[in-house]
């Protein structure tokens, strides 16, 4: 979806309703802008991110034991002879 937005003097603009609705942004959050080019601004939700990052390393950390991590292993080996 595409809608026309416009600037004000002190760099503010409002993003539509619709815009606003499709993309799940609530009113008074706080959101993360960054250029990603000439005349293209990205705004990222930093409570979305970090659910995603947290669902992520859930996946790469599933079924994961450090009591089978060969660090641990190492080191309860270490402290046998203490």
């Amino acid at each position: 979806m595409s809608e026309a937005v416009s600037m004000d003097k002190k760099g503010r603009l409002v993003l539509p309703k619709r815009v606003r609705v499709e993309a799940h942004i609530g009113v008074d959050r706080q959101l993360v802008a960054r250029a990603i080019g000439i005349g293209r601004v990205e705004l990222l939700d930093p409570e979305v991110l970090s659910a995603k990052a947290q669902e992520i390393g859930r996946k790469k950390l599933a079924g994961w034991r450090e009591e089978e991590h060969e660090a641990t292993e190492s080191l309860q080996e270490s402290m046998k002879g203490k």
